[in-house]
């Protein structure tokens, strides 16, 4: 079993996480649904577009692991659709053929945000990792 002590740095971090994915998840509603949360005037849609685009990236970055990135950034896109499919589809327009239909709708997004955690994640271990140099001396 690993080790189960966490620092303060660990807990800060797991905490920042946890409020990214919920401002990508808030993000996502509000360009899905055309809601407005921040009354920013007209620039809102252009935060709210960018902010869909920069917090995967900044979550991959906040990401230890490679896994947990990707499943961070996409599952309130997965969350989202799930709620709206529950709300707003009725079961009895939903058949075999129409799944399929809608994945392959879903599915470039999906790619995307999983994508660009990944991203983010690569930046994490290309710029914040130690030298080699760094290492040895620890």
């Amino acid at each position: 079993m690993r080790n189960l002590k966490t620092g303060q740095n660990d807990i800060i971090r797991l905490i920042a996480l946890g409020v990214l994915v919920v401002l990508e998840g808030f993000a996502m509603v509000s360009t899905v649904l055309n809601v407005v949360f921040l009354p920013l005037g007209i620039v809102y849609p252009n935060v709210a577009s960018v902010s869909i685009l920069i917090l995967p990236i900044i979550i991959g970055l906040v990401a230890h692991r490679l896994e947990v990135a990707i499943v961070l950034t996409v599952l309130p896109f997965l969350v989202l659709a799930v709620v709206y499919t529950t709300i707003y589809a009725p079961v009895w327009n939903v058949d075999l053929f129409q799944l399929g239909v809608q994945a392959g709708r879903v599915a470039g997004a999906g790619f995307l945000l999983g994508g660009l955690g990944a991203f983010g994640n690569l930046l994490r271990r290309i710029f914040l990792s130690k030298s080699p140099s760094q290492a040895s001396e620890s």
